[in-house]
């Protein structure tokens, strides 16, 4: 992955300074086995914050986000043309790659912000 790191990996820096994406609904657990991370600076750099709050009403930066796949297109949509950026685009799309055939779903997946 280029903009995602692995839980593991992120539990081998020893911060958790990152935005992580759990699969599914929020069980009130941090910090998954199965969960992809963001640095934070790499979310600011990416504008993450501002495509999020641009696209998900309920987008809280220090909570929790839970996302559905209506709401996901809206991100998915928006991504592809968000500040001529091509990074927040291929971003969004390694997200989507991960998120895999649960389109359907009521809620694709959560973040647990800072």
């Amino acid at each position: 992955m280029r903009y995602f790191i692995t839980e593991d990996e992120r539990k081998r820096t020893g911060s958790t300074a990152f935005i992580e994406f759990q699969k599914g609904r929020f069980d009130g657990e941090c910090w998954h086995i199965d969960s992809i991370c963001m640095d934070e600076d790499k979310f600011y750099e990416l504008h993450l914050r501002r495509l999020f709050s641009m696209t998900l009403p309920q987008f809280d930066y220090y909570g929790i986000t839970q996302v559905s796949g209506e709401e996901f297109k809206r991100v998915v949509e928006a991504s592809a043309d968000f500040s001529d950026n091509n990074d927040v685009a291929a971003c969004i799309g390694e997200l989507k790659e991960w998120i895999g055939e649960a389109e359907d779903e009521d809620i694709l997946f959560t973040i647990c912000g800072m």
